[in-house]
């Protein structure tokens, strides 16, 4: 026999019940609602099926909370609220169920949180759609979802952000060869998710800033220095060395030709 023997307020819209189940006392919050849609207003026999569904709601009505206070942390997509409700719980039905509670309330929307995480990027951050997309892929959202908002990501918005990293990295003297660094860049737009023709683009609109912070002569003199310290350039193999590790550094080869062939190093 099962008997709920005492119902008293508790924190908030929740009660205390006190159960005899089978001469075995259970204590259980549960919210207003269930109180009310169950009739749970005085101590009463509770058949079999009653208290599994007291028990089932009640389990239901946490998680329910448990999601509400992860989505007012910050905005979360649809994925990301079952993950945390999987550590709860293993039943994917009652997951389920709490997660149409909360779209039909409008505390989960997938559509709602691509649209605001794109804008607030093309706003905000100096991130390319690429980056974008793998960042929403991880958050669970659909391919053509994400494909339907990113059309909203125009090549101008990519142009700007290009051109500020840009700006920002050649602010001061690069101590590297024009080469290294035309690829140390394009490596970094290419790892912020910008599309490549329009990095090589912008690259080449930049070029000649670029090159206004490089002085390559002084540089590759350096490096020619500590090589000779292991090299002949008199012997012809020797040469050939020096020639190529300064090559494979980005130095521009005529520069490297001037300097090794013609005595350059100290002038």
């Amino acid at each position: 026999m099962i008997n709920l023997i005492e119902i008293t307020k508790s924190k908030g819209n929740r009660y205390k019940l006190i159960i005899n189940n089978n001469s075995v006392e259970e204590k259980h919050i549960v919210s207003e609602n269930i109180i009310i849609k169950y009739n749970l207003l005085s101590p009463r026999e509770l058949s079999q099926f009653e208290y599994k569904t007291i028990i089932k709601v009640k389990i239901e009505d946490v998680l329910f909370e448990k999601a509400l206070v992860f989505i007012d942390f910050k905005m979360r997509t649809i994925s990301e609220v079952k993950k945390r409700l999987r550590k709860e719980v293993a039943d994917e039905e009652l997951i389920n169920k709490v997660i149409k509670k909360l779209k039909d309330k409008k505390f989960l929307n997938d559509d709602f949180y691509v649209e605001t995480y794109l804008n607030e990027k093309i706003e905000y951050d100096l991130v390319g759609p690429r980056q974008i997309k793998e960042k929403l892929i991880s958050k669970g959202i659909h391919f053509d979802l994400i494909d339907q908002h990113l059309i909203k990501y125009e090549e101008k918005y990519q142009y700007d952000k290009i051109n500020t990293i840009i700006k920002n990295e050649i602010k001061y003297k690069i101590k590297k060869p024009y080469k290294k660094a035309y690829l140390s860049l394009k490596q970094k737009l290419v790892n912020k998710g910008f599309s490549l023709n329009i990095i090589e683009s912008s690259l080449l609109s930049n070029k000649e800033e670029i090159q206004e912070m490089i002085d390559e002569l002084p540089l590759l003199k350096k490096e020619l220095t500590k090589l000779l310290k292991k090299y002949d350039i008199n012997k012809y193999e020797d040469k050939n060395k020096v020639i190529k590790s300064l090559l494979s550094k980005g130095f521009d080869y005529q520069l490297i030709k001037t300097s090794v062939e013609e005595g350059n190093l100290y002038d």
